[in-house]
């Protein structure tokens, strides 16, 4: 079995590279992925009796990055559909425009010239499909079908079989599954079935695989968290690339409907028992990838008809990897959230989780997939804040220490690849383009409550499942995009005020919160007077007021938060709090004065200021040093840029070493060709 071959070893000569290409492709694939999972969601999910409104929620925050994020909030509409006709398969970008194609909806075709995105495979139509909110993947559909996403980890990868990856073999991600679950299903089961069919027939692929030369298993699967209006269910969905590059492995799990599940970047299927399909969904032959590759057997279990999928198919990151700690980056990446989520929302389960404990395939004594919660604790209120949440008052705060500076920022940013180290990984992000948190509700009443960019510094508005239009013109308008400013795009509106708030994250950021919490408020009342309202309305009726209503309501409150960074400009501009022209009291200098902590710290230099020069992080810095130069270097710091150099060339040649490792030890990880 050549399970890790020459990665170009069967493709034609046209593509295959010298050493020194797949070199250079190797560093570069090093320095863009030096951190896990590029697309790193989370996703919560909450059961129907845990729910204080009675109906399950689901909820998802995309994380973007290392690119720009396509940030329009599509309507895809109801749809019959000729005899014969056939549903294209699409590879989605991730910038502007995610997809061109009239087909889908009015609001993805093209404009100022934009060309039809060409699909790289189709499926049969069926008659008539149902209308959707969409975005990267498909959000909430008008019988209240619900989806949050978190790419995860897996010991297989895929590529799409789009025309510049002549090794791709697979023609369905999560991005169109995702939406042809909310095309064709009302249920949470018919979602799973739907898309695990098509996975396996058309092979799936993740859009973070990497490349064969290099390939990214710490963005290699998918997993989802699906919700129903009725019968009310809630279901987690992982799925990878299966055999040979090619179709696919999954596994789905019913959760109590009185648990909550978080999803952190990783499997969260543990022991399947596959006698129990009222429970438990999986693909044909699910073991036997595992099985033939030495990675489970049944001897380890306690039953023939148990498998534990996490176990078998998770991604342990081995010898030689990079970065050379991704096992305890990976570990607590996403356990930490998982623990996080339950702390937050079910405080009493969660006494008895171990937050050190960390999430990988062989950790003992794991996570489970879900615990319980009282009934009726969860509220959307809490679930929201979970979405804004650094583990404010834990010992893991994010928005504390020197890291965060003097104005407790909890945003971490990229580091450059040599520097090996890691960042405690919040559930809110700064490089967040959008998050949702959404009501699986009947009868045409689910609600999507949508808020752009980071969560800390958004306000979830609502939108209704069976809206009869799309959004106000502001959320899926083509004036902007990340890389072109618009205040005609609501996307800009949150993000600017996340910016600024980086300037005084602490004083800024809480005024920003208590504004969204406020708009949230009014949100949640709103929805409630607007559905007594259309009560007695036939749905068709009801429909079309309440996305009268919302609609109204989302513009509403754009303007108010184009009003709010307005504010903040005026009045945390110039480093001090302004209030009013007066002259006394108008303005408080000292309002953003730096904490008494930072200037006491021998690392900030105010207390150690000599004449000599200002104070530049070496405490041992002799007059006359040239920074630029490097003349005048102690030799403290410079036994540490010699440190820095030689690691650099480590890193390099351990990569190397890694990647003739890795190509021995098969067992770990799946690389082969069809």
């Amino acid at each position: 079995r050549n399970l890790w071959p020459e990665p170009f070893s069967r493709m034609p000569p046209a593509v295959r590279l010298d050493k020194m290409a797949r070199k250079s492709i190797l560093l570069l694939h090093l320095t863009l992925n030096a951190a896990p999972t590029v697309l790193a969601c989370t996703s919560i999910a909450v059961g129907k009796d845990a729910s204080a409104t009675g109906h399950p929620i689901v909820t998802h925050s995309d994380d973007s990055g290392p690119h720009t994020t396509d940030v329009r909030f599509i309507r895809v509409p109801r749809k019959k559909w000729p005899a014969g006709s056939q549903r294209p398969l699409y590879y989605w970008a991730p910038g502007y425009p995610r997809v061109v194609s009239s087909v889908l909806s009015p609001e993805y075709a093209g404009v100022q010239g934009q060309r039809e995105t060409v699909p790289i495979g189709h499926i049969p139509q069926v008659g008539e499909t149902w209308a959707y909110w969409d975005t990267d993947y498909g959000i909430q559909n008008e019988r209240g079908l619900s989806i949050g996403e978190s790419t995860c980890t897996a010991r297989t990868v895929g590529w799409p079989a789009s025309p510049d990856k002549p090794w791709g073999y697979n023609r369905a991600g999560i991005e169109d599954l995702s939406k042809i679950a909310m095309e064709r299903c009302e249920t949470a089961r018919c979602a799973v079935e739907t898309m695990g069919a098509i996975a396996v027939e058309q092979g799936f692929y993740s859009a973070d695989g990497g490349e064969p030369t290099a390939p990214a298993y710490s963005g290699s699967s998918e997993c989802l968290a699906i919700a129903d209006g009725a019968p009310g269910e809630v279901w987690i969905f992982n799925v990878m690339t299966g055999r040979g590059n090619a179709s696919a492995i999954w596994a789905a799990k019913r959760i109590p409907s009185d648990h909550v599940a978080p999803i952190g970047n990783s499997f969260t299927i543990r022991k399947m028992k596959l006698n129990d399909p009222d429970n438990f969904l999986f693909s044909p032959g699910v073991t036997k990838l595992a099985e033939e590759m030495g990675w489970w057997s049944p001897r380890d279990e306690s039953s023939v008809d148990v498998f534990d999928f996490f176990g078998a198919y998770g991604y342990t990151p081995g010898k030689g990897v990079i970065p050379p700690n991704m096992d305890t980056v990976l570990d607590n990446y996403s356990g930490r959230r998982m623990w996080r989520v339950w702390d937050l929302l079910t405080p009493e389960s969660a006494k008895d989780i171990d937050p050190d404990k960390g999430h990988l395939p062989h950790t003992t004594d794991p996570y489970p997939t879900s615990l319980p919660a009282p009934k009726g604790s969860v509220t959307l209120q809490m679930v929201m804040d979970a979405h804004r949440d650094h583990y404010e008052g834990t010992v893991y705060d994010l928005t504390v220490g020197m890291a965060a500076g003097p104005n407790g920022s909890p945003n971490r940013w990229k580091t450059p690849p040599s520097i090996v180290g890691q960042w405690e990984r919040a559930i809110s992000m700064y490089r967040t383009s959008w998050s949702h948190v959404v009501e699986a509700k009947p009868r045409g009443l689910g609600v999507t409550w949508f808020g752009y960019d980071a969560a800390h510094g958004t306000a979830y508005l609502p939108f209704y499942g069976a809206a009869t239009e799309g959004a106000p013109e502001a959320w899926h308008s083509h004036k902007g995009y990340q890389s072109k400013f618009s205040t005609e795009v609501a996307w800009w509106a949150f993000n600017l005020v996340n910016q600024y708030s980086d300037l005084n994250f602490r004083l800024i950021n809480a005024e920003v919160q208590q504004k969204a919490h406020k708009i949230e408020a009014e949100g949640a009342e709103a929805v409630a007077k607007w559905e007594k309202d259309v009560s007695s309305m036939d749905e068709v009726a009801a429909a079309a007021e309440l996305t009268k209503r919302s609609n109204a309501f989302a513009e509403a409150k754009l303007a108010e938060w184009w009003e709010l960074a307005g504010h903040i400009f005026a009045k945390y501009g110039r480093y001090v709090v302004t209030y009013n022209e007066s002259e006394i009291g108008g303005e408080d200098a000292a309002g953003q004065a730096y904490p008494s902590w930072w200037l006491s710290s021998p690392e900030v230099g105010f207390l150690t200021w000599s004449k000599s020069g200002p104070f530049h992080g070496m405490l041992d810095k002799p007059a006359g040093m040239s920074l630029a130069t490097g003349a005048g270097v102690p030799t403290t710091w410079s036994a540490v840029a010699a440190g820095l150099m030689t690691l650099a060339v480590a890193v390099g040649v351990a990569h190397e070493v890694g990647v003739r490792k890795g190509r021995q030890s098969i067992a770990d990880v799946y690389v082969a060709q069809p």
